[in-house]
């Protein structure tokens, strides 16, 4: 199947599937940072209109969305109970809204541990595989059902490529990672080649992980083949591979 990027947006496109593909909208990041003096309004009114302008410009059938549609991790205080009311409000608005124009399935990220939707099917945390595409959100192993797909989507990292310029000054532009697994990592689910794509989040609010740079995280990225990996700016961009940039 086919898998392109909607250069400039935060988003794939899977023509065979009429599907868009987004991760990491973290609704509810604003009440967190609230909590630490910034005080930003709420963005569930942007995102849903970002989503809503794919599915007209690309008439979408299916959302996939990648992990971590919603942000706040339940902490035993008021402030946070507060904050998880209010984020739950806004989830069911968001999906309740979108779920009129589109079909709407969820991989859970590890800030959906909670999450339940009659608007949505939602599936566990261990991804999901439609012929031969896998979705994963990358906080989890993977089950081995999906281990045998030729292509991974996955979220969770917030990739940023950082940017050195001639005068010493250096910048974060999100971006798009895609490359392969390691072929030693793939031996155990009976592989020989898989290629994967790190999406960046689809809420510009979240920080993340400068690829040149830091470390990945999550089980997944012992798997990944990095430093071989290319990445690509939001316009689409092709800056080369990871170990040329560091």
């Amino acid at each position: 199947m086919k898998v392109e990027p909607i250069w400039g947006e935060r988003a794939l496109f899977i023509d065979e599937l009429k599907a868009l593909v987004i991760a990491d909208l973290h609704i509810g990041i604003e009440y967190e940072l609230y909590l630490q003096g910034i005080n930003i309004a709420s963005q569930t009114d942007k995102l849903l209109k970002r989503c809503k302008q794919l599915i007209e410009k690309k008439k979408a059938k299916k959302l996939f969305i990648v992990g971590d549609l919603k942000h706040v991790i339940g902490k035993e205080s008021e402030e946070y109970y507060e904050m998880m009311k209010k984020e739950r409000k806004e989830v069911r608005y968001f999906l309740k809204e979108l779920g009129k124009e589109i079909e709407i399935h969820i991989i859970k990220g590890n800030h959906d541990g909670l999450l339940k939707s009659k608007y949505a099917k939602i599936y566990g945390s261990r991804g999901l595989k439609i012929k031969n595409i896998a979705f994963l959100h990358g906080h989890a192993w993977p089950s081995h059902d999906i281990m045998n797909a030729d292509l991974l989507i996955m979220g969770h990292v917030h990739p940023f490529v950082r940017i050195k310029t001639k005068v010493g000054f250096s910048y974060l532009e999100p971006c798009w990672v895609r490359g392969r697994f390691k072929k030693e990592k793939l031996k155990k689910y009976g592989v020989n080649k898989m290629n994967f794509i790190i999406m960046p989040a689809f809420n510009p609010l979240c920080g993340g992980i400068a690829v040149n740079s830091e470390e990945l995280i999550g089980p997944m990225a012992k798997m990944l083949s990095i430093d071989n990996a290319e990445i690509y700016l939001l316009n689409g961009l092709n800056l080369g591979r990871v170990r040329n940039l560091k």
